[in-house]
């Protein structure tokens, strides 16, 4: 371990015996390795402290208390304890969740899940060019855009000189920016179609290795499960918003999609393309905010899916299972 990992540790370590003696833990712990901080365990029960990350925390300290057989937990947040703590409540297990800030730790209160936002009536008016150029509609948070087998190629955003809405062109902001200047301002149907065209023909099966097949690989996934719904067990699905907003195209954020089974009963399936060790919480709470008596499935590429993970989506309250599906062949 490096000097500044060390000394990482120690800090990790010294803010979790503050806030361990802040609650009034009086245990004699064993203190242990955590990446994102530092833990201790003592018989059944864990206390980690999360110091970078928090957002994303919570199926990390799930794993690694797995391992040590730990039922019950403290878990002490330097931000996003309302996140966590509304995520943890869909666990079977003991868990109690602390924000630490300014010396301070006190319990942290669960935060409401995001509510829905419509997109602005001014803004559906590109709903119309949208379909018509062969890209799906997409709303999300409030934001009317289309996509091409998952990837983003257009959106509506509202000028800031004039604060009208105009449809622009592109996949990610300096995309789109790039167009106005070689293309000017007003996307037209015709301009839309040619990228959508390009876009598709990259995101083919057996097309050559390529950035627009690489990027929103989730998404192309939630593409091929909507299509063929068969492969999570589904009758049929369709696209819904996730329970947090992607801020940008190139993040691979999760993405969800809500349908019936053929004994139709309700089903939500989230897409991840990657070992993602917090997709359990995540696919949780977008459940919890969808449709949270339904079935879930957690849908991801094969060879994704570690025994800790598969047990980790067993261990919710309503328990979730996860599906492989072979990735698209280049």
């Amino acid at each position: 371990m490096s000097e500044n990992n060390n000394q990482k540790s120690r800090v990790a370590q010294l803010a979790l015996c503050s806030a361990m003696s802040s609650i009034g833990a009086v245990e004699q712990p064993e203190f242990v390795d955590f990446a994102l901080g530092a833990g201790a365990v003592s018989a059944n029960h864990a206390w980690v402290v999360v110091l970078e990350q928090c957002e994303r925390s919570l199926g990390p300290v799930l794993l690694w208390a797995q391992k040590f057989d730990a039922t019950s937990l403290d878990i002490f947040v330097a931000s996003d304890a309302g996140l966590v703590s509304r995520r943890a409540q869909l666990f079977d297990r003991d868990i109690r969740v602390w924000l630490v800030a300014d010396k301070q730790v006190a319990r942290a209160e669960s935060d409401p899940v995001m509510p829905s936002s419509a997109v602005p009536t001014t803004h559906e008016q590109f709903a119309s060019i949208i379909g018509e150029s062969g890209a799906d509609i997409v709303r999300e948070h409030g934001v009317l855009s289309g996509e091409v087998m998952g990837l983003e190629v257009c959106r509506v955003v509202v000028d800031e000189n004039d604060n009208t809405p105009r449809l622009e062109i592109g996949v990610g902001a300096h995309d789109r920016e790039t167009f106005q200047m070689l293309h000017g301002k007003v996307a037209t149907v015709e301009s839309l179609i040619k990228v959508v065209n390009i876009v598709r023909g990259h995101r083919q099966s057996g097309s050559e290795h390529h950035p627009l097949n690489r990027l929103a690989a989730e998404r192309l996934l939630r593409h091929r499960v909507i299509v063929e719904p068969q492969l999570v067990g589904a009758s049929s699905l369709l696209a819904t918003e996730p329970p947090v907003q992607r801020l940008n195209v190139k993040d691979a954020v999760p993405c969800c999609a809500v349908g019936m089974t053929d004994d139709s009963q309700q089903i939500v399936v989230v897409c991840t393309a990657s070992v993602d060790v917090d997709v359990v919480s995540f696919a949780a709470d977008a459940r919890a905010r969808i449709a949270p008596d339904a079935q879930l499935v957690i849908a991801t590429h094969t060879n994704n899916v570690t025994p800790s993970l598969g047990k980790l989506a067993k261990s919710l309250r309503i328990p979730a299972r996860f599906v492989e599906v072979a990735p698209v062949v280049r």
